[in-house]
């Protein structure tokens, strides 16, 4: 009865993803690369909430025609991601959706701009449960962070994590 009990109850878990930036329709950065941590929290039998903290730098961006662009940004974010399907602790292959909003920061010293802004972020991944309690995903995002003068910033993550799912609350 006690295993039964505890396949309803949500599951909980830690990880940490590490991966490429890559910035879309923008001159003024180039690839670079982030990693991060998350937690997960099983809330529906379809549903994951993963609150998370992303931490990165663009790269430095190509000359344009002999003009100095300077060099890449920082870029940070703290959000929440939710994933439908791809449940933790399931021994299986499991693709799933993933969708999310957070607070992005881009930073860049040599231009001293500083800019955050709420930006949200829709994507796909697969996971592998190699164990319950052993999950590792890869997984693209595309974040567009809207900006103040108009228009956006958009970038793609594109990661590779490692979580351990503790189990049952």
């Amino acid at each position: 009865m006690a295993s039964s009990t505890t396949a309803v109850l949500p599951k909980f878990g830690i990880g940490v993803f590490g991966g490429l930036n890559i910035p879309v329709v923008q001159q003024d950065q180039g690839n670079g690369t982030l990693f991060g941590v998350r937690g997960r929290l099983k809330v529906l039998p379809f549903a994951v909430f993963e609150p998370n903290a992303t931490f990165g730098k663009f790269g430095d961006p190509d000359d344009i025609e002999g003009i100095d662009l300077g060099n890449g940004s920082d870029f940070n974010s703290f959000g929440l991601d939710v994933t439908l399907g791809g449940l933790p602790g399931v021994v299986a292959f499991k693709p799933f959706l993933v969708v999310g909003i957070g607070s992005y920061t881009t930073k860049n010293d040599m231009t001293k701009v500083d800019n955050s802004d709420v930006g949200y972020s829709v994507g796909l991944g697969v996971g592998l449960g190699f164990s319950p309690k052993f999950d590792i995903d890869v997984r693209g995002k595309a974040i567009i962070i809207p900006i103040d003068e108009g228009g956006s910033k958009k970038t793609i993550n594109a990661t590779v994590g490692l979580t351990y799912n503790i189990g049952a609350l």
